[in-house]
């Protein structure tokens, strides 16, 4: 078998046996060490086919943190327009994120899930349609090959999800050594035709003749992100109401706009699309922690999304609840305010906030 294919909205996943440099695409992915040596595996063969102007475009940008992507010319690749360099070796980085009671586990997801995120939000930003990705962090990273296809099918499936822009992804797989047979990949098909049916069931939810009905709207227009003037996201669980309703009371007092989805009252088939402006425009995110919170997948999901939109983020701690693992690495090293008791503590908030909006 060569190649198999899933449809997820209007793009396309091709999972390929074969050599990535065979491609057609104008993104191709590389995997490398925070100094972007391009030393061994893909990088090297990348670095073989493609000249020395890729590595010395490379080596105005290191060092690169760990989970890191970044973008160089694609020197002589006859296809390619662009090399992203993702980056999975940093020793030193590593043993300091191992020392901060998170697991070997956690540090490989974060890892390929963050690095596959950061590529699909390249291509948008450059207007790409087309990448090419190898089995990151495989080769000298040495992560389990299993690890490798199972992470990177759920970021891969995750983000075709959630566009609606048509794009042809490719992701090769290529045993040099031999030690693996088709059956290893069994785990990795079922997951992706899975993924891609789900993806079809909902899209089928939806007609195509006319504007879905929004939920719970009654006579509430969506807000356009054109007319969105607020500056702080409000980012919390259902089950965290009032303490939701103090914080934006806080808010109010201090003449400070914000944006919180309130009651579910937004709770429409373009909903995504309405949280994603809402974070672009905030200049600061408020993140309501507890163990629900932590525990809600659309909480995290919009905390992703402003880690990854550079979004200042101010922890408000409900409780002693550990960070949910994909957010985890992201936000461990922010300044946390401990809101157990809300009255005592809405003035640091305050405080904290001005601070974050007038830098």
């Amino acid at each position: 078998m060569d190649s198999r294919q899933y449809i997820f909205n209007k793009s396309r996943l091709t999972v390929k046996f074969g050599n990535i440099l065979e491609s057609q695409a104008e993104v191709i992915v590389s995997s490398d060490d925070c100094y972007v040596s391009m030393g061994g595996g893909v990088s090297r063969a990348i670095l073989k086919e493609g000249g020395p102007s890729i590595k010395s475009d490379a080596q105005k940008m290191v060092p690169v943190p760990l989970g890191d992507v970044i973008v160089t010319t694609a020197g002589t690749l006859e296809h390619q327009k662009y090399v992203y360099h993702c980056i999975t070796i940093d020793k030193k980085r590593r043993m300091q994120i191992l020392a901060s009671q998170v697991t070997e586990e956690d540090v490989s997801n974060y890892l390929l899930q963050h690095a596959i995120d950061k590529c699909f939000q390249l291509m948008q930003t450059m207007d790409m349609t087309s990448i090419a990705f190898p089995a990151i962090g495989a080769g000298s990273a040495r992560i389990p090959i299993r690890k490798v296809i199972e992470q990177m099918s759920i970021a891969i499936a995750r983000n075709l999800a959630n566009t609606n822009k048509p794009l042809n992804v490719e992701l090769y797989l290529y045993d040099i050594y031999n030690l693996y047979s088709e059956s290893d990949y069994i785990t990795l098909f079922e997951s992706l035709a899975a993924k891609a049916a789900l993806v079809e069931y909902k899209q089928g939810l939806v007609t195509t003749d006319e504007d879905p009905m929004p939920m719970q709207l009654g006579n509430i227009q969506l807000p356009k992100k054109g007319n969105m003037n607020h500056e702080v996201f409000i980012s919390y669980s259902r089950k965290d109401k009032d303490i939701a309703d103090f914080v934006s009371n806080v808010l109010k007092e201090n003449s400070i706009k914000y944006w919180i989805d309130k009651e579910g009252i937004y709770s429409s088939s373009n909903y995504k699309e309405l949280i994603v402006d809402a974070i672009e425009v905030s200049k600061a995110v408020i993140f309501i922690s507890s163990e629900s919170s932590n525990s809600s997948i659309n909480v995290i999901r919009e905390i992703g999304y402003a880690v990854n939109m550079n979004k200042p983020i101010l922890p408000l701690m409900l409780d002693d609840a550990p960070y949910a693992k994909s957010i985890r690495l992201d936000i461990s090293d922010i300044d946390q305010i401990d809101f157990k008791n809300p009255v005592a503590s809405g003035k640091k908030l305050i405080t904290s906030l001005i601070y974050v909006l007038n830098r």
